[in-house]
């Protein structure tokens, strides 16, 4: 071989192993940016991941918890394979009869149309009693027996006639109430 073949070698060899050193160098390069963009991704990740162990780890506790307020909400409001007309007419009869048994005169009684909340409908029952104070007081600490609740959401008292000084005064009252109705 002559010395020119020679030369021609040795530059086909270095350029070959410089070719093959930029490959390296362009796949090092490369893994570099994928494991950067990979630990970036872990990190953005870890959190969240932390999160969902937890509530993993804590899924007893979620599922007790979700019987608990299902237990709460039927104990609040009627079930929602009841229609409000239905709902309106078991609170009135809940009332009359709690206002009944505490020695009152029902002057009248009326269930209002439901009014559309987010996940429930409020249904007005207004009640006209009359009647003395202790058994206003009496049909009052009865309502927080009633289950589905039944809420206070206003009372207007007057006294009837003159007052007298011995006699216990005979009250005239208007209590508008209203029930919840879980909406399907």
């Amino acid at each position: 071989m002559n010395k020119k073949a020679q030369q021609r070698l040795i530059f086909l060899q270095a350029l070959i192993l410089l070719v093959l050193a930029a490959a390296i160098a362009a796949a090092a390069n490369f893994v570099w940016q994928k494991h950067q963009s990979a630990q970036s991704q872990l990190e953005e990740n870890e959190p969240l991941y932390a999160r969902m162990l937890g509530l993993e780890s804590s899924a007893s506790q979620l599922v007790q918890a979700e019987q608990t307020i299902k237990t709460q909400l039927t104990q609040s409001a009627y079930p929602s394979d009841q229609t409000a007309v239905q709902a309106g007419n078991d609170a009135q009869q809940k009332i009359r009869t709690l206002f009944v048994s505490s020695k009152l005169d029902i002057a009248s009684i009326q269930v209002l149309p439901p009014k559309e909340l987010s996940t429930f409908d409020r249904v007005g029952v207004v009640l006209r009693v009359e009647g003395d104070l202790t058994g206003m007081h009496n049909a009052m600490l009865g309502l927080q027996a009633l289950k589905p609740f039944i809420f206070l959401d206003s009372v207007n008292m007057q006294v009837i006639g003159p007052a007298r000084p011995k006699m216990a005064p005979r009250l005239l009252a208007q209590f508008n109430f209203s029930v919840l109705r879980l909406r399907s």
